[in-house]
């Protein structure tokens, strides 16, 4: 059956470049249940054609006049599905990506046929307006299976049951390449499940063990050099594939790399560095290695370095690629060999097993369509108890996926968003919803039933909530809590702070202590930096979490007063991806704090505003308007500014000489900022 038939327009092809394709047996039965208004869930392996299922749905919706929200669990993710769907704009199709800004507008929902965004993003807006659900006929949830994550997962079921209680003739359809209990999640959204074990390119799997390579097949390789993962890469290397090897952390991926680059040299690429305001600690490491056509891909890398990977690996530069877990829910990036080197990790103070179902993700990577005949999925084990498990993750079912949604943090959000976008007015009401999710399925409404009356009573003590007879009621603080997408605890501490004396030191610092903050850990080489910046705003510590907390602050305030990202770096042993996720965090939590001091102490709004820019940018407040020009960062503003330039007029009537005679400005800069800076100012007028 070719694409073709389904009886869509002939432009619905321009997304596969107006290929007819053949369709698989699963895709033309997912989508003939969807035709037939089933909700469904599909658990098909990777490349097995899952998108084209939601693409041909999201565009059945749109020509019945509805709209669909697309569900991606990165925004990576939401700009690779905005690049294809948006080829369908010509036929009129209103496609649009939420991404995560605060001035996009909370009516985003309505004005787009189809919205990409995050769980996170969509929650959010949803709670400014829930019954926009109400014009949308389908949700697509792409990674279902990171339901049992513990930082994805409750947002995305809580997500999933709001789009059932407040819309349930919206059809849903869930996609997965892992999700073993998928009989379960079906019947938990009230649906059917297509399920198939069909890949486009076939899985050779096999196990590392000593210097040999046993296959499931029962064939072995054996190789002469000690390290057998090296072999293995270069020979498929020779024959025209790419190898994805995963391991455990930063350091090894970075060692792994150093390592193989030292031996050999596949011809890559070399990085320019011209348009960089500020290199950091790895533009070097990372030239080096990838000249030689190796590299590594971390958390740690800032998000221009993990584009630029991926787009050289893509477009086969990279020949080995060492990553940690965390590129296994991230973008297609499919090898010819993907080799788990590490199947633990250590975290909580000890070595534990990676869960089967990562590790399944990782090895789904193997084999490139349209490019390889076959995949080898490898796992190192390096003793007999790794072996063991290596065998059952390739070899049995993974694990069923359960449902994290139990926390009481996430309980607390939860039953405040709901009593403030009055999807439920009482006790009984949020029970009731709170038994539609799937840990209700899992494991019985008991757990709700049982700690319902305690969450309630804390936000009423907090005065989030009122009672005001039977029905349960947001207070202004506790609506503006919701809306602003923060634990209420967040909200007392930032509540708590705004009653004492303003310093920028302070609000760093409480900005930091928050749960939703993700924090930098504190090391002993840390204490004088630390001990001198809580000496300033004199806070004692009580808890290895504020020892935490302080750390981080002293990071954002060299940030925010334009310490070298290089000396940053050093100095904290963090790398700029690190930095880049701390002050998006803070950014979203400065911002609440901006808007909270509206209410509880409006004479430092105007203060947190600035404070909330600074982090965004990194920049000290003299050149805040400098940033506002677009091409111009916290470098290039201060050369400016130390050349005269403090404002946007006065770049705005420059010359392009005066400007390019400035170091680090080449004349085209120049140039568009020149004409930036003057459209900008006609826009004042």
């Amino acid at each position: 059956m070719k694409l073709s038939s389904l009886g869509l327009p002939p432009e619905f092809l321009s997304i596969y470049a107006n290929k007819d394709l053949d369709l698989y047996q699963h895709q033309i039965e997912a989508i003939e249940a969807i035709r037939k208004g089933k909700n469904v869930v599909v658990s098909v392996p990777t490349a097995a054609g899952k998108t084209l299922i939601a693409y041909v749905t999201i565009f059945d919706t749109f020509l019945s006049g509805r709209k669909s929200i697309y569900v991606v669990p990165l925004k990576a993710l939401a700009s690779e599905k905005y690049n294809e769907l948006k080829k369908l704009s010509a036929y009129g199709l209103r496609v649009r990506v939420a991404s995560g800004d605060y001035d996009e507008g909370f009516d985003i929902i309505r004005r787009s046929d189809v919205l990409i965004a995050t769980s996170e993003k969509v929650d959010s807006m949803i709670r400014h307006d829930p019954f926009a659900l109400l014009d949308v006929g389908l949700v697509v949830f792409d990674e279902t299976h990171l339901i049992g994550s513990e930082n994805r997962g409750p947002v995305m079921e809580f997500l999933i049951t709001t789009v059932k209680h407040v819309n349930p003739d919206a059809t849903l359809l869930c996609l997965s390449a892992t999700l073993p209990n998928h009989e379960q999640f079906a019947r938990w959204i009230g649906g059917v499940s297509v399920v198939s074990d069909f890949r486009p390119v076939p899985l050779v799997r096999g196990i590392i063990h000593g210097k040999g390579i046993e296959y499931d097949d029962g064939s072995v390789e054996e190789f002469s050099e000690t390290d057998p993962v090296l072999g293995i890469s270069v020979r498929h290397i020779k024959e025209g594939g790419q190898a994805l090897i995963f391991v455990n952390s930063r350091r090894r991926a970075e060692e792994f790399s150093k390592s193989y680059a030292g031996k050999l040299n596949f011809g890559g690429s070399k990085i320019s560095t011209k348009e960089l305001e500020e290199q950091d600690i790895y533009d070097e490491v990372l030239n080096r290695v990838i000249s030689r056509g190796v590299s590594f891909h971390h958390a740690g890398l800032s998000g221009k370095q993990r584009n630029l990977i991926e787009s050289l690996f893509v477009e086969g530069k990279i020949k080995i690629l060492f990553a940690t877990p965390t590129l296994a829910s991230g973008v297609n990036l499919p090898a010819r060999l993907v080799v788990v080197r590490d199947i633990t990790r250590y975290s909580g103070g000890y070595s534990h097993f990676i869960p089967d179902i990562e590790i399944n993700q990782m090895v789904g990577r193997a084999g490139r369509p349209g490019f390889d005949t076959k995949g080898y999925a490898l796992i190192y084990a390096s003793s007999e108890r790794s072996r063991e498990i290596a065998e059952e993750v390739l070899y049995s079912p993974p694990h069923p996926i359960m449902s994290m949604i139990g926390s009481p943090s996430f309980l607390r959000k939860m039953v405040l968003s709901l009593i403030s976008t009055e999807i439920a007015r009482n006790s009984d009401e949020i029970l009731k919803f709170l038994s539609g999710t799937f840990y209700a399925l899992q494991h019985g409404p008991r757990f709700f039933s049982d700690n319902i009356g305690e969450t309630i009573e804390f936000l009423i003590d907090n005065e989030f909530v009122r009672q005001r007879g039977e029905r349960l009621v947001a207070t202004q603080f506790g609506k503006l809590t919701s809306e602003l997408y923060i634990d209420p605890v967040t909200s007392l501490i930032l509540r708590e702070f705004l009653n004492k004396r303003y310093s920028v030191d302070s609000a760093l610092f409480h900005i930091c202590k928050v749960p939703d903050m993700l924090p930098i850990p504190y090391r002993k080489s840390d204490y004088a930096s630390v001990n001198a910046f809580l000496m300033n705003i004199d806070e004692e510590i009580e808890t290895d979490e504020d020892l935490n907390a302080a750390k981080t602050a002293v990071v954002l305030h060299d940030w925010i007063n334009e310490v070298p990202l290089r000396v940053i770096e050093h100095k904290y042993a963090i790398g700029y991806g690190d930095l880049q996720s701390r002050t998006s965090s803070a950014d979203w939590i400065s911002y609440s704090l901006s808007r909270l001091s509206r209410k509880f102490k409006p004479e430092v709004h105007l203060q947190l505003e600035n404070l909330n820019f600074r982090i965004k940018e990194g920049v000290r407040e003299d050149v805040i308007a400098l940033t506002l020009i677009r091409g111009i960062g916290r470098v290039r503003a201060r050369r400016l500014y130390e050349n005269g330039f403090r404002s946007i007029e006065s770049i705005a009537n420059a010359s392009e000489a005066s400007i390019s005679s400035i170091y680090g400005f080449s004349q085209r800069l120049a140039k568009s900022i020149i004409m930036t800076a003057k459209k900008q100012m006609e826009g004042f007028s």
